[in-house]
């Protein structure tokens, strides 16, 4: 277990909460990835109980480069849009729901103008956090804006 990270134990139990969530948006019905190190997928790719393709990055306050995984973030969002062999995914980002505060704090470095642009452009379909409230979706917007 010599690999493991803060990412990919956040994965890990955020796929546990999806298998058994009653959203048939979110749930999932099919996993093709749940892996933060494979090249060809998203950290988490997956297909929902009601036919929706979702395309996830995890990154983690935890992780021992946290203040690069901001950095990585963007480029990472850019990769998936290039991804054209599985279709139009929904785009999106997961967090531990205790790092919603140092992700903000740190986005918000960002002309919020330029951010917003970004999260159209890409475009992000939404970001989920994850902890002991369960999972919870926000805007690209809300998490630039969390205080």
């Amino acid at each position: 277990m010599g690999n493991r990270t803060p990412e990919q134990d956040l994965i890990d139990r955020f796929i546990d909460a999806l298998k058994r969530h009653e959203d048939p948006k979110i749930r999932i019905e099919t996993l093709y990835n749940k892996n933060c190190k494979a090249k060809a997928w998203a950290d988490i790719e997956y297909l929902s109980k009601s036919g929706l393709h979702w395309a996830i990055e995890a990154k983690s306050h935890e992780s021992s480069d946290r203040h690069n995984t901001v950095h990585k973030l963007f480029g990472e969002l850019l990769k998936e849009t290039g991804r054209e062999s599985r279709g139009r995914a929904n785009i999106s980002i997961l967090i531990p729901e205790e790092g919603v505060t140092f992700y903000s704090r740190l986005l918000q470095s960002i002309c919020k103008e330029k951010y917003l642009g970004f999260g159209a452009l890409v475009p992000v379909e939404c970001v989920f956090t994850f902890g002991a409230s369960g999972v919870i979706q926000l805007s690209w917007e809300a998490l630039y804006d969390h205080q």
